[in-house]
């Protein structure tokens, strides 16, 4: 049902975080593949992907290149997770993306529309849940402002999409499939990680 795509560069860690995320949806037998896409890492993002199993395409561009390498590599699903290192989607996320799947294939508007994972913070206090508030709202007012998150497409689209914007970077690259898309927000989320490592 689902393909994932994440693109990389020097994302040991945080793509360790991602994977883990992913392994429910898996078991399920609703992620069928997953592709990482990297833009030439040096450091172990390649031992991380072998051990879990994704297929690991690698360009030494930071051209946009490898995005649309990873997308040619997507073979099982008419569906992409497209999703960032250090994106940890939330419990339960695999079913709703599964009921998106089926309710836009259903009414015929799958060609053209990208349903969107909302962030939400983990912090506590009002000056936290504040910074969520507008930043959720920005997302929603310029849906070119979420290219890091987690975003589901169907690959005909975002193939189409690349081929517009191949030569830039990754992320003038997704702002402009945000831009070639009608958006749905689902109401599953996503944290992110940030580790240093």
């Amino acid at each position: 049902m689902i393909s994932a795509l994440i693109p990389t560069y020097n994302s040991e860690h945080r793509l360790v975080l991602t994977l883990s995320a992913l392994v429910p949806a898996s078991a399920e037998g609703i992620l069928k593949e997953v592709i990482i896409a990297d833009e030439g890492s040096s450091d172990g993002t390649e031992i991380v992907a072998d051990a879990s199993g994704a297929v690991f395409v690698s360009t030494t561009s930071k051209s946009g290149f490898a995005l649309a390498e990873g997308l040619q590599r997507c073979t099982r699903s008419n569906w992409v997770l497209l999703i960032q290192p250090g994106a940890i989607l939330q419990a339960g996320w695999q079913a709703e993306a599964a009921s998106f799947i089926e309710r836009a294939e259903r009414v015929g508007t799958e060609q053209n529309l990208v349903a969107v994972f909302p962030s939400r913070t983990e912090e506590f206090g009002t000056v936290a849940q504040l910074k969520q508030k507008l930043i959720t709202l920005t997302h929603r007012l310029l849906k070119a402002s979420c290219h890091q998150l987690p975003m589901l497409i169907h690959k005909d689209h975002l193939q189409q999409a690349l081929a517009n914007a191949s030569g830039v970077n990754r992320q003038a690259q997704l702002q402009k499939v945000l831009r070639a898309s009608r958006v749905h927000w689902l109401n599953g989320t996503v944290i992110f990680q940030n580790t240093t490592k």
